[in-house]
This record gives structure tokens, C-alpha cells and sequence, in this order.
């Protein structure tokens, strides 16, 4: 029986991948790991309209990623990704990015949520036609805490405009890295890429509406400094992130 439990693909960083450094963006690594996980459901039959005859979606509840070493622009890479049967509601998929030589430049751990979408709720007893190629476990995850700061500076509004929406006529996932790192101040941005964050996504930013942003400094679980910022809507939190430099 033919192994569908991974997934592998090659491609080669261009210009929109990269930042000003002509590194990765954090945010071009996200929706490298968005792509993955829709290729390998779709390769295998699970598309739009698959999961729209059953009246669900797949929502990314929490993130996280790591860079070893960031790739630059026209460098090709392989990337794979590897999901996990669906536990307590949530559904592991890690990606690997690696070098042509086989070096490991990043990884991405995604918490995925089947969502009913007529009740808005998380369906928690998966069907089993979806859940039945992951593997029983994939035995490796990031943190997904997000420490928060004890002071926080406005950094504006951001409206939900075309260019950071998706399909699903909210900001995308993948998105709101480059919302956070357009919030926090250039000279943080300037100490070097982003070589981890996590990410909680709360609540839906629909196109055309706005939420506030805020950033401070934070401490992580090991007590090393980083930045915290979040987006709040209607006076309820959109999303946090937790990122280092």
C-alpha cells in the first residue's frame, strides 16, 4: 500500500519571498506550510469542495517556527510536510525545510482546527476518510506560548485590505507575520531576521474591517528577550505573537 503520510515538494525562493535582506520572510515560510498541508489533502482528494459538501473548513489556531538559517532569494529547497491524526480537537502538521544538500534551514509546527461551519463550532469526532493517512504521531513540536508584555505602545490600526486577505475573505494566517513586523519599530526589525515566533490566532479579521495593534517587550519561557505584539478588534484580541530576532 502506497505511503501517503508525507508530502514533498521543491521550489525555488523569488523576489516576493524575500525580505529587504533578500532572506526569507517568516511569512512566506507560513504560507509555504498553508500550501503543503492544502497540496497533500487535495492530492489525495480532500479539496474545497470536499470539505464544502460537508459544511466544514480547516482553520490554523496556533503556530509556530524556527529558522536554523533563513534561505535567500533563487535558492531552491525541498519542502516536506507531516501530519498528525487529529487529538482533543487539534490536528499537528510539522513542514521541514531543507537545503539540496540536505541541511535543515527551518521548521514550522501549525495546530489545525476542523470547524462546522453552519454551528462555528470545532468538530472534535474527525471523519475518519480525513484523519486516515496521518501518521498516529509526529514526535516533534515548538512552543506555542506567547508571553505577553507588561507594557504595550499603540502602533496604529490595520485594516483587513485586499492584499492580506484570502479566499476565506479574513487576513490570512500567513499574513499577519508582516502586519507584526510592520508594527514593531525598524530598528528592531534591522537587528536581523525573525528566527522564531508563535503565533495564537483568536478571532477573524473580515475584509474591510480594522483592529488595533500594540507591541512591548516580553521575556520567554527560558527568560530570553523578544517582542510581543497583538492585534485587538472590537476590543477582543485578534491574534498575539511572541517573536526573537
Amino acid at each position: 500500500m502506497e505511503d501517503h503520510s508525507t508530502y514533498t515538494e521543491q521550489i525555488t525562493l523569488d523576489e516576493g519571498d524575500v525580505d529587504y535582506r533578500g532572506l526569507m520572510r517568516p511569512s512566506a515560510l507560513l504560507r509555504c506550510a498553508e500550501h503543503m498541508a492544502t497540496a497533500h489533502a487535495w492530492g489525495l482528494g480532500m479539496d474545497k469542495a470536499f470539505y464544502s459538501a460537508r459544511q466544514m473548513v480547516y482553520l490554523v489556531g496556533r503556530q509556530a517556527f524556527q529558522f536554523y538559517r533563513a534561505p535567500a532569494m533563487r535558492e531552491t529547497v525541498t519542502l516536506t510536510t507531516y501530519p498528525e491524526k487529529t487529538r482533543r480537537g487539534a490536528n499537528k502538521r510539522v513542514l521541514v525545510v531543507r537545503s539540496l544538500d540536505g541541511e535543515e534551514l527551518a521548521r514550522v509546527d501549525t495546530r489545525w482546527t476542523l470547524v462546522d461551519t453552519c454551528a462555528g463550532k470545532i468538530i472534535r469526532h474527525i471523519p475518519p476518510e480525513i484523519d486516515q493517512y496521518w501518521s498516529d504521531t509526529v514526535d516533534w513540536e515548538l512552543s506555542l506560548q506567547v508571553p505577553k508584555a507588561a507594557e504595550l505602545v499603540s502602533a496604529g490600526s490595520r485594516r483587513a485590505a485586499y492584499s492580506i486577505c484570502d479566499t476565506n475573505r479574513h487576513i490570512n494566517n500567513a499574513s499577519y507575520l508582516d502586519v507584526a513586523c510592520d508594527a514593531l519599530p525598524l530598528e528592531v526589525i534591522d537587528q536581523g531576521p525573525v528566527h522564531f515566533a508563535a503565533i495564537k490566532y483568536h478571532r477573524q479579521v473580515p475584509l474591510g474591517e480594522e483592529m488595533e495593534l500594540f507591541y512591548g517587550q516580553a521575556a520567554g519561557e527560558d527568560g530570553a528577550p523578544g517582542w510581543y505584539v497583538t492585534g485587538r478588534r472590537e476590543g477582543k484580541a485578534a491574534f498575539e505573537l511572541f517573536c526573537r530576532f
